[in-house]
């Protein structure tokens, strides 16, 4: 469970790196993607509509339509997602939820948010989805090899 993003949004950053997984110039189908991330599909295609409109992803209708990235994974930033699901200041609040929280009258954990919020920042204006793309080759192979010897035992 993220303490940053809406669940939206970490839908839509899972989706959008299993697109970009995928061979430049094919699409795959909600009911697909859904189903490979074990994702409910009213909120994945909620999700998408979002990254949709928000220029992430392209999307096709019929036999030989799908989702596809908008933009080479390259162009892609992780700002650009959070962006487009949970807007431009969602990571301006207070953690702790005080809405008088800020600089003239701090929460408890103001200062440390706030360094910890421009690092955040940084990582997700500097990561692109080929970046993370590759890191996650082992990863899967890993969690796919734990998921089937779960199934054995």
């Amino acid at each position: 469970m993220s303490i940053i993003f809406s669940k939206s949004c970490e839908y839509a950053l899972q989706a959008v790196l299993y697109l970009a997984r995928q061979p430049e110039g094919s699409r795959k189908h909600l009911r697909e993607i859904a189903s490979d991330l074990n994702i409910p599909y009213h909120f994945l295609n909620k999700v998408l509509q979002t990254l949709t409109r928000g220029g992430i992803v392209v999307s096709r209708k019929g036999a030989n339509g799908g989702f596809a990235l908008a933009r080479s994974p390259k162009e892609i930033t992780l700002i650009d997602i959070v962006r487009a699901v949970d807007g431009e200041s969602s990571l301006d609040g207070c953690v702790l939820g005080f809405p008088a929280c800020g600089e003239q009258t701090p929460c408890p954990v103001h200062d440390q948010w706030k360094r910890a919020k421009e690092v955040i920042l940084t990582m997700l204006q500097k990561k692109t989805l080929a970046e993370l793309g590759k890191g996650l080759d082992g990863k899967l192979e890993l969690i796919a090899q734990s998921l089937s010897a779960g199934k054995e035992g």
